[in-house]
């Protein structure tokens, strides 16, 4: 497989973070069968828009798996209720988080409804009002850092990566688990661990297939599992 092109971190494009709404037991449970000195890290593949890519993706043992329900809003990885819920069903092994973009509360409670996954991802919550916020949850545990693109402001799926150094001091920061995405693959997950000591590294454009992104590249899924896996 061609290795793809490295692109290095550069501060013009910068941190955004995000909310994933995350189960107390289930961070728990990783936390207890990990241990405080252990070296795993969580690995996330977002993008799914097929039953087939998410049965084909969860075989590979990811630990969780991204699925974007349409809420209206443009974006070129959403899929339909009907999809949504096939794909759902299709993952017997990883936990199952859903994307949602909206910023009303009555949407993103429809969305968890209609797909009921371990995990809820709010891409824009910092544009949601607290009160609001502790209608969907009473806590927020994990946050998720990604790329804000430069030009035109879009967070996520860009396939770009960002400022590490950020993202290690906000790491550092933090007592919550952070997920790092933004332009990882498997040609720089090794580095962007070992410089960032995230939580979790989670991984979309860049584990697609190079004619179709809405289609993940099941050679690359596999070898950013095992970048990861190995570091």
């Amino acid at each position: 497989m061609p290795k793809s092109e490295h692109v290095e971190p550069v501060s013009s494009r910068p941190t955004a973070w995000q909310m994933c709404l995350l189960p107390g037991s289930v961070l728990r449970q990783y936390s207890f069968e990990l241990g405080c000195d252990d070296p795993w890290v969580l690995v996330q593949i977002y993008g799914i828009t097929t039953a087939q890519d998410a049965a084909e993706v969860d075989r590979l043992g990811p630990d969780t798996i991204g699925v974007v329900l349409d809420e209206g809003i443009p974006t070129w990885d959403s899929v339909d209720d009907a999809t949504a819920r096939r794909i759902v069903f299709a993952v017997k092994r990883a936990r199952v988080v859903a994307l949602s973009l909206s910023t009303d509360p009555e949407r993103i409670l429809a969305t968890f409804r209609t797909l009921k996954p371990d995990i809820l991802h709010l891409a824009r919550a910092v544009a949601v009002e607290m009160e609001n916020l502790r209608r969907i949850r009473s806590a927020i545990e994990p946050a998720l850092l990604d790329t804000k693109h430069p030009d035109t402001g879009v967070v996520g799926a860009t396939g770009q990566t960002h400022d590490w150094i950020t993202s290690a001091a906000i790491v550092r920061a933090l007592d919550t688990p952070v997920i790092l995405a933004g332009g990882l693959g498997p040609d720089n997950v090794t580095e962007a661990i070992s410089a960032v000591r995230p939580f979790g590294v989670d991984s979309e454009t860049r584990t697609s297939l190079d004619v179709d992104r809405r289609q993940k590249d099941v050679a690359k899924v596999e070898a950013f599992i095992a970048a990861a896996r190995a570091t």
